[in-house]
């Protein structure tokens, strides 16, 4: 099955062709910074261009992918069979568009060869949520070609959903081949297809995650901050990450048989393990107790707190099978633990005095006390910290290669944090700095 997707050489000449122009046009800005990111680094990485395989592959998913909305494209795609098709087939049909999606442009940024652009200001609906940007690749000794990107406003960022070339719209020229597919082999046949042809060239790590906002969920942009930090690192390393949510204790068991290598989020114990191996650190949790507001709790040393719960029973909820570590394991001893699954459910059994207190992440607890009115005006959070932890990907020892995979991840993540990228995900997600 062939989708060939020859216009898209076009496209990227006029991405790379970009000119400065005022911020404050929001659609053609995203474009640009698009474009200037790609270039950059594109001159930047020459070496690894030359030398890595599937290193454009990298740069488009890293950083093109972020701006093109290609699970909507998907969708528009296989239209009418969308609904028809399975979650599982829509799964994998958007797997294998994504996969496509890059081959192609990473295709056309090899095939760049500098022609000159010239474009239009950026033209809004009357809603101001869509835009269209006009623009022409003027070619020598040939008539100039018109193409248009279509964009739309997705929680306050611009994506593409749409590039039209010459009138005509990739989205439906697309469209217009995956039904023919279908109507020749049928639906299941034509997505297998395609998925066939269109596997990542890159090797997966394939790790486990729990619901962990905001560093971790299904519902977040990028799956959370850690999976985006993870996700990038590794990808700049040449690797791409598959990623599971599941229970804590799942997350063991499928680690025990196989069926995953790691955990993408994880507090080194004290004591190594032989069972498990760490990265570096990418990101660091401080501890927080959660207490009501009319408790008197108070923390200021693990001395204090032996004086002052001396004579008093604390109920202290934390997370089920975790390595609190070393400060957690002095203070521990004073309270009667709880341990659960779910950061709003410390939040919940705190405020309905089922327990009296949770111990949780300072950022994760400033944002559910400023989100939810009806909990977080019954509670509030003890000033001076327990603790902090280093959050660190983890990978099975028994795991073929796991040195390696842990190397790359820490190459990966220097990358990263050398060229500014670390620090633009963190502001992405919001993260206090």
């Amino acid at each position: 099955m062939k989708y060939a997707l020859q216009p898209v050489l076009l496209i990227v000449c006029l991405l790379l062709g970009l000119t400065a122009q005022a911020a404050e046009d929001a659609p053609r800005a995203t474009v640009e910074a698009t474009a200037k990111a790609m270039t950059d680094r594109l001159i930047s990485d020459r070496e690894l261009v030359r030398t890595q395989e599937n290193y454009v592959e990298q740069l488009v998913d890293e950083l093109l992918l972020p701006v093109v909305d290609h699970v909507y494209m998907a969708k528009r795609v296989l239209g009418k069979y969308w609904k028809r098709a399975s979650m599982e087939q829509q799964k994998t049909f958007i797997i294998a568009f994504k996969e496509k999606v890059i081959r192609t442009y990473a295709g056309a940024f090899r095939a760049f060869d500098g022609e000159t652009i010239t474009f239009e200001d950026s033209r809004l609906n009357e809603q101001g949520n869509q835009a269209i940007v006009k623009s022409q690749i003027q070619r020598a000794g040939a008539a100039p070609i018109r193409v248009d990107y279509k964009l739309y406003l997705q929680q306050n960022q611009w994506q593409v959903y749409d590039v039209i070339i010459e009138g005509v719209s990739l989205t439906k020229s697309f469209r217009d081949q995956v039904s023919l597919s279908i109507e020749q082999d049928g639906l299941a046949q034509a997505i297998s297809k395609l998925a066939d042809e269109y596997k990542s060239a890159s090797p997966t790590v394939k790790l486990g995650a729990r619901a962990w906002g905001p560093y971790l969920g299904n519902n977040l942009p990028g799956f959370g901050l850690a999976a985006d930090i993870v996700t990038t690192a590794f990808a700049r390393a040449g690797y791409q990450v598959e990623l599971t949510f599941v229970p804590p204790l799942k997350i063991e068991e499928h680690i025990s048989s196989g069926q995953l290598q790691g955990e993408i989020a994880a507090w080194q114990p004290q004591q190594p393990t032989e069972q498990q191996l760490y990265s570096d650190p990418y990101l660091q949790n401080t501890l927080v107790f959660i207490k009501r507001d009319n408790d008197p709790f108070d923390y200021q040393s693990p001395a204090q707190l032996q004086t002052s719960l001396a004579d008093k029973s604390y109920r202290l909820g934390v997370f089920n099978d975790v390595h609190y570590g070393r400060e957690f394991n002095r203070v521990a001893p004073l309270f009667q633990l709880q341990k659960m699954d779910y950061c709003s459910q410390l939040f919940r059994e705190v405020a309905g005095k089922s327990i009296d207190l949770a111990l949780v992440d300072a950022w994760m607890a400033d944002i559910e006390l400023s989100s939810k009115e009806h909990i977080a005006s019954h509670l509030q959070r003890v000033s001076t910290p327990l603790a902090s932890r280093d959050l660190r990907v983890s990978i099975a020892r028994a795991t073929e290669g796991a040195d390696a995979l842990l190397k790359a991840f820490n190459t990966g993540l220097k990358r990263i944090k050398a060229d500014g990228t670390y620090q633009s995900l963190l502001k992405k997600h919001n993260y206090p700095q």
